[in-house]
């Protein structure tokens, strides 16, 4: 795998619509509907989309909560969250010896990282096993929100295997809803 992306992460997700909210979740867990169980959604209000049809849900302060999961990379899933204000469980998703990597960019300010590992919440740059991840990055937690959100977004591509990218959006998920 190269060690950077082929296109600026932040300016991917800008560029379909993703600059001002973006919250989501990387499981590793590669069967999208055992992620959709853990996360409790309702067998009947899942159902197959792209990534268009998926965004007409993107609604940050919309009332029930709406995600996009999508198979990532062997291995991992992506949760992205497009309605309902916060990440879904990563201690329930993280639970029989599974990894959850999560991000929080909003309205300009961003999270670091999260960690939860069988349900231990812990910062990303808690964990030795990930320094390599970022060794060679200018992390500077002075630097811009959107610069942080595209290293941030390198980070979690090498240690899930995969980048955000094209092929990513165009491909296909599954749309769970809940009120």
């Amino acid at each position: 795998m190269n060690p950077f992306p082929d296109e600026n992460q932040q300016r991917l997700l800008a560029a379909h619509g993703l600059d001002g909210w973006f919250v989501s979740q990387w499981v590793s867990l590669e069967d999208g509907f055992e992620v959709a169980r853990r996360l409790h959604f309702p067998t009947e209000t899942i159902e197959a989309c792209d990534f268009q049809t998926a965004m007409r849900s993107h609604d940050p302060a919309g009332s029930g909560q709406r995600v996009w999961i999508t198979p990532h990379a062997p291995g991992w899933s992506h949760v992205l969250l497009l309605r309902g204000g916060q990440a879904s469980s990563a201690e329930e998703l993280s639970r029989r010896g599974r990894r959850v990597v999560e991000i929080s960019y909003a309205s300009g300010e961003i999270d670091e990282p999260i960690y939860t590992h069988d349900g231990a919440y812990r910062s990303i740059f808690d964990e030795t096993e990930y320094d390599v991840h970022w060794a060679d990055l200018s992390y500077d937690d002075m630097m811009p929100e959107t610069e942080l959100l595209d290293q941030f977004l390198i980070i979690i591509g090498r240690i899930t295997g995969r980048f955000l990218d094209r092929d990513w959006i165009s491909s296909q998920g599954l749309l769970c809803i809940k009120s």
